[in-house]
């Protein structure tokens, strides 16, 4: 029966419960002579499947626009589009949504589709970029027409933002550093022990607590794989409260070597990053009786999470997902009311932080 719905559900999506025009289009200055990244081809396939033409004769009442560069965050791009299909569903009004893949993100791909963006008359657009590349869009004419929503940026994470004063620019990023205070009020007296990955997250989560008195901290990389190496007999672990700044696979590992060693750790916490149901498949119940995980995803209006579960899309793990959908309600609306635990402060989506304990099967609210 749930395969038969999901059936419907897409012929919806593709034939006009809403009217979208899906205009998929690549910009990529660096990439014109060369075959695209080969981990670009499959998502590449699958943004494919979801350019439709408009069917309906209604009058379109909103047109916007959504950026990312594939090659590096082409499965969030996919998944944010497909929760932009189901947001529009739940709307039933009619709109054009433009697609646009600049598959690099560096200066020159971003004045080139934002060039495009203004011809198309487009005024409303989801930007997924990160910080680094912001600045550039300074240097456009007349941009502030354009009001931009970034899903993948957090306000106080930019520097110079006094720069941007001539961008219509709103921040969705989550707040990690608000997570960690969280987590720190939580942890009491205790002194903090932070492992930590050498991935990109793992760094960026490191930055946040490099001003934080930590007692002791271990750099998680692929050469210290036999975690009961450094755990076996670590005194400087006894009675701690550890953070743990690695992603989901490597934090299956650690618990596991934890909980096997008998360490007589206090609690274990973690940010966002791993506040995922794979936690559950990934570990034993008693290698995470001990873990508390903060999470800023609030409420979702329930006609939208239960067409996201029916097309497999799980918006209540995915803050990208979920900020993306705050933005496209806030862009058309300029209000995010839909959200009732949700607030706007200084161009900045403000997201609640609230810590859950990992029981057996499910994630359950302590504060």
């Amino acid at each position: 029966m749930k395969i038969l719905i999901q059936i419907l559900l897409s012929i919806i999506i593709f034939t006009g419960c809403t009217q979208t025009n899906y205009n998929i289009q690549q910009y990529d200055s660096n990439n014109n002579d060369r075959e695209s990244p080969p981990k670009n081809k499959k998502i590449k396939k699958e943004l494919a499947k979801i350019k439709n033409e408009v069917i309906l004769n209604k009058e379109i009442t909103h047109s916007f626009a959504i950026i990312f560069p594939s090659y590096t965050i082409g499965k969030y791009a996919l998944e944010a589009t497909n929760s932009i299909n189901t947001y529009l569903i739940t709307k039933n009004k009619s709109f054009k949504l433009n697609v646009y893949d600049i598959v690099v993100q560096n200066k020159k791909n971003i004045l080139k589709v934002i060039k495009k963006i203004k011809k198309d008359k487009i005024t409303k657009v989801i930007a997924m970029i990160t910080k680094k590349d912001l600045i550039y869009l300074n240097d456009i004419p007349n941009i502030s027409k354009i009001k931009f929503y970034l899903p993948l940026i957090n306000k106080f994470d930019v520097k110079n933002r006094d720069k941007l004063k001539n961008l219509d620019l709103t921040f969705g990023a989550i707040s990690y550093k608000k997570q960690f205070q969280k987590l720190i009020e939580y942890a009491g007296s205790k002194e903090l022990v932070e492992f930590y990955g050498n991935s990109a997250i793992g760094k960026t989560l490191h930055g946040y607590l490099k001003e934080e008195n930590f007692f002791y901290r271990k750099k998680i990389d692929d050469n210290n794989g036999r975690y009961k190496f450094f755990l076996r007999n670590n005194k400087k672990l006894e009675n701690s409260v550890v953070i743990l700044n690695t992603p989901i696979i490597k934090s299956s590992i650690l618990l596991s070597a934890i909980n096997s060693q008998e360490l007589t750790i206090s609690s274990i916490l973690s940010t966002q990053l791993n506040f995922t149901p794979l936690l559950f498949s990934l570990t034993q119940k008693h290698d995470r009786k001990k873990l508390i995980i903060a999470n800023s995803i609030g409420d979702i209006p329930d006609e939208l999470e239960e067409y996201n579960q029916l097309i497999g899309n799980q918006m209540s793990y995915s803050w990208v997902n979920y900020s993306t959908i705050v933005g496209v309600e806030y862009l058309l609306y300029d209000n995010i009311d839909m959200f009732k635990d949700l607030s706007i402060e200084g161009n900045q989506i403000i997201f609640p932080v609230k810590l859950y304990k990992v029981g057996n099967h499910s994630f359950k609210l302590l504060k």
